[in-house]
């Protein structure tokens, strides 16, 4: 076959917690080459902003090695072969990877230099072990970031929940590199970040996003909104951007804090990461609001 699929040990480089139980961050750094067989395979990362790899972590429930993906938080522009992702306890009854991640288990993983193992797609002609992507068209139901020559012209409005601001990090780090698809003829595009979080802890890379929004003004603002518990001293917005209020034949939804936030929502292509009831409601609110965006693209969970 001229390509197969592969598992190889990615060393765990870092481990950072944002919420104690509930949220962490973690990089794997894959090796420069791989050999299978006696020979030796370049590791290539060729991955999309907004796209997923597959791995092998723990499942506490189950006692085994379980395949599943993660969607990528940095960018292999800037950070090849370093796999970095956003990993939530989903509390679920059913859940098997995701607790294991914020146990102590993961960092004596970490300190002692252990490795999870990734999925790669090994490309026998070219000697190449390229990183494993869930997605390779840009579809309704993924955020797999559109080609330069058409982000680069776009004004995007990115809704995050929680970890769902994961594939909008990737976003982020790869516009800066390019710097923002600005060129002598082209203003670049604008990207306007709404994350939502329960509390301050959850605020995921909270204070980089207020360093680069002060820093690139003209391509970036960031908005972040706390929900559940915020300091006496919080100067952004809390409570829910998406509400539902009593009306004389149901519920309605209410859209207007994220109208105050982005009045122009109309003009904007929207990106969602979340829950699936956030994405039917805020598409229900932005119908009876008769404030459409240019396009719609979401990811859910």
């Amino acid at each position: 076959m001229p390509t197969s699929e592969v598992f190889i040990a990615a060393r765990l480089t870092q481990v950072v917690t944002y919420d104690p139980g509930e949220i962490r961050k973690i990089e794997l750094a894959l090796p420069e080459t791989w050999e299978i067989a006696g020979k030796q395979y370049a590791v290539v990362d060729q991955m999309r902003p907004g796209t997923a790899f597959l791995a092998k972590p723990f499942g506490l429930r189950t006692g085994k090695y379980r395949r599943r993906m993660y969607t990528r938080s940095n960018c292999s522009l800037t950070a090849p072969r370093r796999l970095e992702t956003v990993i939530n306890d989903t509390h679920q009854a059913k859940a098997d990877t995701s607790p294991w991640w914020q146990t102590r288990e993961v960092e004596e993983l970490y300190e002692r230099g252990g490795t999870i193992e990734v999925c790669l797609v090994r490309h026998e002609a070219e000697g190449q072990l390229v990183v494993y992507e869930n997605c390779h068209q840009v579809e309704p139901h993924n955020l797999r970031l559109e080609p330069d020559e058409e982000w680069s012209t776009m004004r995007i409005l990115a809704l995050a929940f929680s970890t769902g601001i994961t594939p909008f990090l990737s976003y982020l780090r790869y516009m800066q590199a390019r710097d923002f698809g600005k060129t002598a003829d082209r203003p670049g595009a604008q990207v306007v970040l709404v994350a939502s979080a329960r509390t301050p802890r959850q605020l995921i890379e909270h204070q980089a996003l207020l360093d680069l929004a002060a820093q690139c003004p003209q391509h970036f603002r960031y908005h972040p909104v706390l929900t559940r518990e915020w300091p006496d001293s919080w100067e952004f917005t809390t409570g829910r951007v998406i509400r539902m209020i009593p009306a004389q034949e149901g519920e309605r939804v209410d859209l207007t804090p994220l109208f105050a936030l982005v009045p122009d929502v109309e003009r904007y292509h929207i990106r969602l990461c979340g829950n699936p009831t956030a994405r039917d409601q805020l598409l229900a609110g932005l119908r009876q609001s008769g404030k459409m965006p240019l396009s719609f693209r979401a990811e859910v969970w």
